[in-house]
């Protein structure tokens, strides 16, 4: 009989090799399996982490741009003071808000919004006011609020609603400009033309507070946010000069 049956095939009697995976083989496995799970783990974490810091960096944006499109209609449709429904342009003025009083700059301007539910029209009191935030304890800077009141006629001073629009702002400064220099305050009670010829808002935004266990590390401040609008009415009369005729009678 011959020792093999057929070509490539044991010889009679020799050990089958058994089925299976050697311990080796298991761990070389599990090692690789670990590398490839920690790598794609790193890879989740960052993707994550960027995921977030572009989420909070639209978040903050947000507000930002919404304010400073909402300064613009508010300043775009200035009223000349004067009559019952347009008071002073003041950058000290004493704004009475809903539960305490603030100083901020007041404007009266045709930026409301008409609706067939109230009563009230497009000409609004508007004021910008800076406070001290009663919900964040941990981050830095503080409200910007705009404070409106819509109905101009009572005599005693109507309600406000307050609107909250950014938070972290370490201040905002408006400047006016008289034709010739930048000033820092206007009152038009005060002043020959009642209006500037164009008003500048610079938002100062706070610098972030470092998180709990990290140490606060310096950096450059970031610019201020800026706008620059230009006033196009003025203050009119409606006195009509006559003119004496000087050539003689015919």
């Amino acid at each position: 009989m011959s020792l093999f049956r057929s070509s490539g095939q044991f010889q009679e009697g020799s050990p089958k090799r058994p089925s299976g995976f050697t311990l080796i083989e298991l761990l070389l496995a599990m090692v690789i399996f670990a590398m490839v799970l920690a790598a794609v783990n790193a890879v989740f974490f960052g993707t994550m982490r960027l995921w977030q810091k572009t989420a909070d960096s639209a978040q903050r944006a947000f507000p930002e741009q919404q304010t400073l499109a909402t300064l613009r209609r508010d300043l775009d449709g200035i009223v000349v003071p004067g009559g019952t429904f347009a008071g002073a342009l003041d950058s000290n003025a004493t704004i009475e808000g809903i539960n305490q009083q603030d100083v901020g700059t007041e404007i009266f301007t045709t930026s409301g919004n008409l609706r067939s539910t109230q009563p009230w029209g497009d000409i609004q009191r508007v004021a910008y006011v800076l406070r001290e935030s009663t919900n964040r304890t941990s981050a830095a800077g503080r409200d910007l609020l705009r404070v409106v009141k819509r109905n101009l006629l009572p005599a005693l001073d109507s309600e406000a609603e307050e609107q909250w629009l950014m938070s972290g702002v370490e201040r905002i400064d408006f400047s006016f400009y008289d034709g010739s220099n930048w000033r820092t305050s206007w009152n038009s009670t005060n002043e020959v033309t009642p209006l500037p010829q164009a008003i500048r808002v610079e938002i100062t935004v706070a610098q972030a507070l470092p998180e709990s266990g990290q140490a606060r590390v310096p950096n450059v401040a970031a610019a201020p946010l800026q706008l620059v609008v230009s006033i196009l009415v003025a203050a009119s009369t409606n006195t009509t000069a006559s003119a004496e005729s000087t050539g003689g009678a015919l």
